[in-house]
């Protein structure tokens, strides 16, 4: 038979129930070509990439990127075959040699991956010029993008090659399923290509239970040193955490799941609906049918939400700490005489004096003497490794007025904090917090004793605040006094520091002034800047995010893929059921309705699922990764809630697609 040929026409006729599979190959080929694209792009590695580090990663990630792509052509492959296996067993009836039959799936695959490749590699070249430009004006990088070539041709070649070693793999496999399987098996196997799985009360009860320990173990995090993340170990802890979760899922899936709908079956009143009478037995058969495909796709989803919501709260947390880490746009101590003056100049170069506000703040360090003082007090005593903590720090409290307070809070343009604020009282202090207590605790109502030349002035911590006025590499355990205590200290106590805070419009993100700064201070540990910190943690992490960003691309179009592949399927070997229900006097748009809801079955379970799962790992990760320096709002979870929403979204348009496909498939609508 002329296969090329009937390739074509195979192809042609069932072009609808092709296109979402071309078109998610060629997604999948424009994140591999984009991301090899970026990979030998030497010029953007350069200025990104001083000691490696992104080099190495891309070599890590093509790894799993390989192994991504042919794990989602293999599964995808392995569907439609389950679909043809039918029309094929027709074809061998008919007198066709499996080789014959072979050649017609080679034909096929060869032809789609041709589409694919070419839509893929226009497509992953604009996404690459795109990351390219993206990444350009992000890191405010000099980069002639004229340089950069449309196409990278080592980078083409690279991707026609792994994709042509992928089409042999599928064929080697095709060619063993068809050589393995007997003309009886072939004709039946769409109806028995996954083994049925039983479901049991223990195992459903088992897989409830693995579930909540897993959870209960996950929120066990919370209990701070006394907990077993911190008593045995963080990453045992998460690796049992993890077991518990998934082997609890495996068995929720499989046994829960439809042991419940099982049961619901009998109430009578709310099962012999029109819709419920036909849903929930067709979801307790696909539960069992199509199980283990459904919990692949669970943790699937799971990773997904879990990747993509911890990488937005990473690129976000620290951005929205640099508020706490260098409050002022220009930060430094005054060591010399004369910096002020030479300060003041220079910056008089890049903007008028009228836009700029220049405070300087005296620090007065106080010992002070209570029942307990705070970890503040103390906090920096002992070397540690940055530039600014190889002196130690002598304990005390540095006290400064409550008006320079207010000064230095207004012009970091931070006048919603300041609004908040009440006068102090003399016998009433506020207390800089470096990080909340672990145990929740706070020393409102603490009494410290302040030891001053003529005696000691008892103060009530009034408030405790996250909002320090001065960085942490000037000023840590910073206490805020009222105006009159503090003449009180600075007429007998020994100036600690003086810092010099310049704040304005004029000079906000601008990396040369801080350069000449850092000149003129003979590179001062002390100087501080806030679109500095900014620009260096999107300069650090743009890569990594960018790098972990391809994998989470993949997850999503592999995600929706397999759903909207895997509904179209069982959907079609019940088209003789819908059929039977029309005939019966079901009008269209109660079939519309109960495919509906099946549908949205099986897309909600593995999102609801992945959705938990995602929320208990981001808090694990918030709670034991990352250092807390703003407490725990849920201000700080708006880039996980972007990134679930994006998620949705991107579940509901498989959705639409899916349920449109399927109206199409059954009622010809």
């Amino acid at each position: 038979m002329n296969t090329i040929s009937m390739a074509f026409k195979n192809l042609r006729k069932n072009f609808s129930f092709y296109a979402l599979y071309i078109l998610s190959v060629s997604l999948v080929i424009t994140v591999y070509f984009a991301f090899t694209s970026f990979s030998m792009n030497n010029v953007m590695l350069e200025k990104i990439s001083g000691d490696g580090r992104v080099e190495s990663m891309c070599k890590a990630i093509s790894v799993f990127l390989i192994a991504f792509v042919i794990f989602y052509m293999s599964y995808s492959n392995r569907f439609f075959l389950r679909r043809r296996t039918k029309e094929l067993g027709i074809y061998a009836l008919l007198g066709y040699r499996k080789e014959s039959i072979l050649s017609l799936l080679i034909s096929e695959n060869i032809i789609i991956g041709i589409f694919a490749l070419v839509m893929g590699l226009v497509s992953g070249a604009i996404m690459h010029k795109g990351i390219v430009f993206g990444t350009t004006v992000l890191l405010n990088l000099s980069i002639d993008n004229a340089k950069i070539p449309f196409f990278n041709f080592i980078a083409v070649a690279d991707t026609i090659v792994f994709i042509l070693g992928v089409l042999f793999v599928l064929a080697l496999s095709n060619a063993r399923f068809l050589f393995k399987t007997s003309l009886m098996d072939l004709v039946r196997f769409e109806k028995s290509a996954e083994r049925s799985m039983k479901f049991r009360k223990i195992s459903a009860l088992l897989g409830f239970i693995l579930i909540i320990v897993g959870y209960g173990l996950a929120l066990d995090i919370f209990r701070g040193n006394a907990s077993l993340w911190f008593s045995v170990g963080f990453y045992p802890t998460g690796l049992m955490t993890a077991m518990l979760i998934v082997a609890g899922t495996v068995l929720f899936i499989a046994s829960f799941l439809p042991y419940a709908a099982q049961k619901s079956k009998r109430h009578k009143k709310t099962f012999y609906t029109e819709t419920k009478i036909v849903t929930v037995p067709d979801f307790i058969y696909r539960i069992r049918s199509n199980a283990k495909t459904l919990i692949m796709l669970t943790l699937l989803s799971a990773a997904t939400l879990t990747v993509s919501s911890v990488m937005a709260l990473s690129l976000f947390y620290p951005i929205a700490a640099v508020a706490r880490i260098a409050p002022s746009e220009l930060e430094f101590r005054i060591e010399e005489e004369g910096q002020l003056s030479g300060a003041k100049l220079l910056v008089s170069q890049y903007a008028p004096d009228n836009s700029v506000t220049y405070i300087q703040t005296d620090i007065y360090k106080v010992t002070a003497s209570a029942e307990k003082l705070p970890m503040e007090y103390s906090v920096g005593t002992s070397k540690g490794s940055a530039d600014n903590e190889n002196i130690f720090r002598e304990a005390g409290f540095e006290c400064i007025s409550y008006s320079q307070y207010v000064s230095l809070l207004q012009a970091q343009r931070r006048n919603d904090i300041v609004g908040k604020l009440s006068v102090l009282q003399d016998d009433e202090c506020i207390l800089v917090k470096y990080q909340p207590n672990a145990d929740g605790s706070n020393e409102t109502g603490s009494i410290y004793s302040l030891n001053i030349h003529d005696g000691s002035i008892p103060l009530t911590v009034k408030a405790t605040t996250l909002n320090n006025p001065i960085s942490f590499a000037n000023s840590i355990g910073t206490m805020i006094v009222s105006d009159n205590v503090y003449e009180q200290i600075k007429s007998g106590t020994v100036l600690e520091n003086s810092i010099v805070s310049i704040n304005g419009e004029g000079i906000e993100d601008n990396e040369k002034l801080f350069e000449d700064m850092s000149d003129l201070l003979d590179n001062s540990p002390y100087l501080q800047g806030h679109s500095h910190r900014v620009n260096e943690i999107m300069s650090a992490s743009s890569s990594t995010f960018l790098l972990i960003g391809f994998l989470v691309v993949l997850f999503f179009i592999a995600t929706g893929s397999i759903l909207y592949f895997n509904n179209i399927s069982a959907v079609s070997d019940s088209k003789a059921d819908y059929e039977i229900l029309s005939k019966m006097g079901y009008s269209n748009k109660k079939l519309k309705k109960i495919l509906r809801k099946q549908i949205l079955t099986f897309f909600s379970i593995p999102f609801l699922f992945g959705l938990i799962d995602c929320i208990f790992a981001t808090i694990v990760y918030k709670t034991g990764l990352m250092q807390d320096l703003l407490g725990n709002t849920i201000t700080l979870y708006f880039p996980t809630i972007i990134a679930v929403a994006l998620t949705a979204s991107i579940y509901f348009i498989y959705y639409f697609v899916t349920v449109h496909t399927c109206y199409k498939t059954v009622l010809n609508a």
